[in-house]
């Protein structure tokens, strides 16, 4: 599990400091920094998306307050920040594998980079409060493996989180009010966003290591992009984005960094991801095949009862929830489900309709934290694969 976009607040700044980034933000806005280092683009605007590799620093002089009617309103306060970043591109340069495990260090360095980048001295991250979070989990699978995955999507019913979603042939998007859980191919989405970034990254790295005339370095540019591509087109990534309403429900307010801890952040993910693909059990293998259905619905549940539940099984697999919903009615669909559910059985990418029994997504996966294919240790050791933060300062 790593961290990808924070979002943090600082506590009320003196408002000549305030100014000063003010003035450096507006004159950065869509530019290299001065130093000519291209990874570290500060603006004053909201990032596009999670494949964002920007910098937001956003200087505010209003704040919500609750009225006495109970609603929140804009009034003037004194002058903060608000910083949004993927650190976990920001201090690796991409985000294909690895990544910042501990939530507060992570934080730390953030706010210390932004003082060396702006030059300007910021309290401690410990005292800013956190706003948004995405927590992330990167499984190993082939790219045939995690289109099957996708394709036994379409056919799952999410009621609960149906407003903003949406759903594509590599990836899938569940907005929440609290949370929103993302799904997607890295492959794809690092051939979309990645490649034209870092081949610019890479390039002024090795004229940097090996002078502007070098003719290797080209090669040196596309062996390391396509090392990367190869690593991503065999990774499906899941996200949990932690919404600033979460941490209020579950705080009261919106925690200081020294408040959240890892062990949180993975309860919320872990949480999130069970309710949402409803088989989320850990330590209990999910199961997906014909006879292993039928054979583990008999053994927990009995011959007479087992059966009939194979049998709404079947009709979830080959007609998904909606239209199996409309064959009982609301009490037994429901009760039913919640037994496949205890089970441990998935009606998702069965051979069925889906999957077959050859098929490339193995029949036991599921994207819990508690799978076989979960990338949890370094990417190898090749030197291809490699992007260091003395690496990325090099690229100046």
């Amino acid at each position: 599990m790593a961290y990808d976009t924070i979002k943090l607040k600082s506590p009320p700044l003196d408002r000549q400091l305030v100014q000063k980034i003010e003035q450096q933000c507006m004159l950065r806005s869509g530019q290299d920094m001065a130093t000519g280092e291209i990874l570290y683009e500060l603006f004053s605007g909201q990032l596009l998306g999670s494949w964002d590799s920007r910098i937001s620093v956003v200087p505010k002089y209003e704040d919500f307050v609750i009225n006495k009617s109970g609603r929140p309103v804009l009034q003037p306060c004194e002058p903060y920040l608000l910083i949004e970043a993927s650190v976990h591109k920001v201090f690796f340069g991409h985000n294909v594998y690895g990544g910042p495990t501990d939530f507060q260090q992570v934080c730390s360095d953030f706010v210390v980079l932004l003082e060396d980048l702006l030059q300007v001295e910021l309290p401690p991250a410990r005292g800013w409060t956190v706003h948004r979070v995405d927590v992330a989990s990167v499984y190993r699978l082939s790219k045939a493996a995690c289109k099957e995955f996708f394709d036994g999507i379409q056919l799952i019913n999410f009621p609960r989180r149906k407003r903003g979603s949406a759903k594509y042939d590599m990836a899938a998007y569940f907005a929440g009010k609290t949370t929103t859980v993302k799904f997607y191919h890295k492959g794809t989405e690092f051939q979309v966003h990645e490649r034209a970034r870092l081949r610019n990254f890479f390039g002024n790295l090795f004229t940097h290591l090996y002078g502007i005339d070098d003719k290797g370095n080209r090669e040196r540019v596309e062996k390391k992009i396509n090392a990367l591509q190869r690593l991503a087109d065999s990774r499906l990534r899941v996200e949990v984005e932690v919404h600033s309403d979460k941490f209020q429900y579950d705080f009261e307010k919106n925690p200081r960094v020294d408040e959240v801890t890892d062990a949180y952040l993975q309860q919320v993910y872990d949480k999130e991801i069970e309710k949402l693909l409803r088989e989320g059990k850990q330590g209990m293998d999910t199961v997906r095949d014909n006879n292993a259905v039928m054979h583990r619905l008999i053994g927990m549940y009995g011959h007479l009862a087992g059966m009939r539940l194979h049998g709404f099984w079947m009709q979830l697999s080959g007609m998904g929830d909606d239209k199996a919903r409309t064959y009982c009615s609301k009490t037994v669909f429901y009760r039913n489900r919640k037994l496949l559910e205890e089970a441990g059985v998935s009606w998702r990418c069965t051979d069925v309709v889906i999957v077959a029994n050859d098929g490339a997504l193995p029949y036991d996966f599921s994207p819990v934290r508690s799978d076989k294919r979960l990338c949890f240790l370094p990417a190898r050791n090749r030197t291809e694969y490699q992007v260091s933060r003395e690496m990325m300062r090099l690229a100046a």
